[in-house]
């Protein structure tokens, strides 16, 4: 497992590599102190598997290397590691694509515990519990899109069938994920089954 570590305090990534080293077997961290090396190793890495970027860098706005991760490298999970509590900063790193924002209050072992889940595909924020059930938070449509989903369907596809663009369908998908509390396909069916969504078709 390759993971880049995005932090400009030297004792903190120390430690942090330390308690990384028990994610996985084979755990390899690569270090950037600043957006400028982050952004280096988002072009010269593309077999990275996840990563984890505090907000607060020196050579740049608090959100520019998430924003960057997520263009250059949308396939990797990313996780904000961040000293602040801010219910705005949360929620504008899973606005961005982040799949999860932790504190750097957190114990190692519930840190670790956050990673795995984002690992399998959950989304992992602090409180972002959805506050009604998911069955009623979707709408016909984006259930429409789920059994389409459950059947193996493209984007493209799935906008063919219910002629839609499928920038449209992309924009229902995204929805139902952050619903959902998921970020793939396979997780969200899995997830619309355990909640009976997938019961009756259409």
């Amino acid at each position: 497992m390759k993971i880049l570590l995005v932090d400009d305090h030297p004792l903190f990534r120390e430690g942090l590599v330390h308690v990384l080293a028990s994610l996985a077997t084979d755990v390899s961290v690569l270090e950037a102190s600043d957006a400028r090396s982050a952004l280096v190793a988002l072009e010269q890495h593309d077999d990275l598997d996840l990563l984890l970027i505090d907000l607060a860098l020196p050579d740049a706005k608090p959100f520019d290397v998430l924003a960057a991760g997520r263009r250059l490298q949308p396939q990797v999970p990313a996780v904000v590691i961040s000293a602040t509590e801010s219910r705005f900063e949360i929620d504008r790193a899973a606005a961005l694509g982040a799949q999860g924002y932790v504190f750097k209050s957190t114990p190692g072992h519930a840190l670790l515990a956050a990673l795995r889940r984002v690992m399998e595909g959950e989304l992992v924020f602090p409180d972002r519990e959805p506050a009604e059930s998911p069955t009623n938070a979707l709408t016909a449509r984006q259930l429409e899109v789920v059994h389409l989903l459950s059947r193996g369907l493209s984007n493209r596809d799935i906008a063919t069938a219910l002629e839609l663009s499928e920038n449209t369908v992309k924009v229902h998908l995204a929805t139902i994920y952050r619903v959902l509390g998921v970020s793939s396909r396979t997780t969200a069916l899995r997830r619309a089954q355990e909640l009976g969504l997938l019961h009756d078709g259409p």
